[in-house]
């Protein structure tokens, strides 16, 4: 792992682990659930608010991982005609297609958020744009007001973008600087030009916000 400067609040702060790599996707996806079993119910809580939307949803996943939320909400909403899932590991991918081989309305998308363009291989306009656990992969909470506003673009009118993600789990800045209290979600939402914000629920120290285009 790189050394971390936690004295400069600007610095992006690297991870642990690179999900990139077999050996680490396969190793993190396997303690999930175990470390924290308290993701099945977020889970549920993202496929009722999806089931809650009007017929023919086009579902857009940042961070899918291996699948587990797009097959929980594929298993629940008949109303989904669309779900892209949309990482940068190739291992993730992988086993989100042997996961939902079933489902032939998922798509699934190498890309990763950090870099410029990303959005260029999506298909855009989508009905709802779901986040679980992945927004602070953007390694810095500065760059997460640019990543809504993008986000944005891609939601059909009266579209929503709903986020699962951690808070500061201490006031240290390696922390402060990585996850967003609810208050800096809500202001980054509110910046990217969303409405109706909402703290829909919270868990363990994760959030799930929601809002409106």
């Amino acid at each position: 792992m790189a050394a971390i400067n936690y004295t400069d609040p600007d610095a992006d702060v690297p991870s642990p682990i690179d999900l990139r790599r077999e050996e680490d996707a396969r190793a993190w996806v396997e303690q999930a659930d175990k470390d924290r079993p308290w993701r099945s119910v977020l889970r549920l809580r993202f496929a009722e608010l999806i089931r809650a939307l009007p017929a023919g949803v086009n579902v857009l996943e940042l961070g899918s991982g291996p699948g587990l939320l797009a097959e929980c909400i594929l298993e629940r909403c008949s109303n989904v005609t669309s779900y892209t899932l949309f990482d940068f590991s190739a291992p993730m991918l992988s086993m989100s297609r042997a996961r939902l081989q079933k489902f032939e309305c998922a798509r699934f998308v190498d890309g990763d958020f950090k870099s410029a363009n990303w959005a260029n291989a999506l298909q855009p306009p989508y009905s709802a744009v779901v986040a679980m656990q992945s927004v602070h992969e953007i390694r810095h909470k500065r760059h997460v007001p640019g990543l809504y506003r993008e986000v944005r673009q891609l939601l059909a009118p009266g579209g929503m973008l709903m986020v699962c993600d951690g808070v500061p789990r201490d006031t240290s800045l390696r922390w402060t600087s990585l996850c967003m209290t609810p208050e800096e979600q809500f202001a980054a939402f509110a910046g990217a030009g969303f409405t109706d914000i909402a703290l829909d629920c919270a868990i363990e120290q994760k959030v799930l916000v929601t809002g409106k285009v």
